[in-house]
């Protein structure tokens, strides 16, 4: 049952149908709306015969402007990988974007699917990605779009992250001059382009074919390998998180590295030196809840914190060891790894679902999953 309109005001309601009106023509009305996923800011219109959009309201995140300015600027791609943008009242505050519909996201494949549609899914969701950053490398910066923040995030785990180590009697101080040339890394390597800044697998949508990736909120011009980095951690900032084995994941990098390179950009070992710094800069990222992990594990989604942790720096110091960048880094992740999982023996990085061995313990569906169909 779709509600009619209280997810609307009067307001907003007019301001959706005036720019309706630039699209379709007069007289384009909206007959109904309903939020999406429980989220106020996000509304379905429905239109006559059978046609729907979404709208996101500006809500109290400030990410309104950040969005707008993101999808304004992949509106000029021509093979689309983001909804597009249908017009926008800033005074109003509201954007209205093509309506993806119904369709399974990678989350849905990863909790039920099986590996042949986790590879399948996945190397597509690498592809779209890829192909995103290859375009908006390749154009001219747009000065609206701002910075991602995760700068600012990182600078705020590292006094946390530090402490955590030294608690346990580990030497850190080498590792403080290399956290704070993280940024100048990432930015030294010249992969810079629109960054989402939150490419989780309920965040795309696989609809007959091509992957598409939506919720721009927290986008910015940066540094590519940041998303990219989502495929090797994996998912640093997700609900949804498992194992990805190697032989699951290395496709889908080659899918990413593909899409650049077929636009000329050349990925030579600087990039493996950027990715070193993403994975490095997620695992400070999460400074602050290392230390109280120290003394209680937390759910999230999936599973708990400990065993995410253990993966995040697992993979860091994989790709510290592939590039031999980040030495002293290196060598703290690899003791706190060695520290933490003798202390949490019970931490165990579960399988998804659909990659699930036999015997081997698997994440749990959390009650607020609803797959799309």
């Amino acid at each position: 049952m779709v509600a009619t309109l209280p997810a609307l005001s009067a307001a907003e309601t007019r301001a959706a149908e005036a720019l309706l009106a630039r699209v379709w023509g007069p007289g384009t009305r909206v007959r109904a709306a309903e939020s999406i996923w429980d989220r106020p800011h996000v509304v379905r219109l429905h239109l006559a015969a059978d046609r729907s959009v979404v709208m996101k309201k500006q809500g109290d995140q400030g990410t309104f402007g950040v969005e707008l300015a993101a999808l304004e600027y992949l509106n000029g791609m021509p093979e689309p990988v983001a909804p597009r943008l249908l017009g926008a009242d800033a005074g109003a505050g509201i954007l209205l974007m093509e309506d993806l519909g119904p369709g399974p996201s990678l989350a849905d494949s990863l909790l039920t699917g099986d590996r042949s549609r986790v590879q399948a899914d996945l190397v597509s969701y690498a592809g779209a990605l890829g192909s995103m950053h290859a375009w908006s490398m390749l154009q001219p910066r747009d000065p609206c779009l701002g910075a991602p923040p995760w700068p600012g995030i990182v600078a705020r785990g590292t006094d946390a992250f530090l402490g955590a180590a030294l608690s346990l009697g580990l030497a850190a101080a080498g590792a403080r001059a290399e956290i704070d040339q993280l940024s100048l890394m990432l930015d030294e390597t010249g992969y810079h382009g629109l960054v989402h800044g939150d490419v989780c697998p309920d965040n795309v949508r696989f609809l007959g074919g091509p992957c598409r990736i939506f919720d721009f909120e927290h986008s910015g011009w940066g540094p590519v390998v940041l998303d990219a980095s989502y495929l090797l951690a994996p998912f640093p900032s997700c609900w949804c998180f498992g194992r990805l084995p190697d032989s699951v994941a290395a496709p889908a990098v080659s899918a990413y590295r593909g899409r650049l390179q077929a636009a000329g950009i050349d990925l030579g070992p600087s990039w493996d030196v950027a990715m070193t710094a993403a994975l490095g800069a997620w695992v400070v990222a999460w400074g602050s809840e290392i230390a109280k992990l120290l003394d209680a594990d937390g759910e999230w989604g999936t599973t708990t914190m400990r065993p995410r942790l253990l993966t995040w720096l697992r993979s860091f110091t994989s790709a510290a060891d592939r590039s031999g960048a980040l030495p002293g880094l290196r060598v703290l992740a690899g003791d706190l790894h060695e520290q933490l999982s003798a202390r949490w023996p019970e931490a165990v990085i579960a399988d998804y679902p659909a990659l699930a061995r036999p015997g081997a313990a698997r994440v749990q569906v959390p009650d607020f999953w609803r797959p799309e169909v």
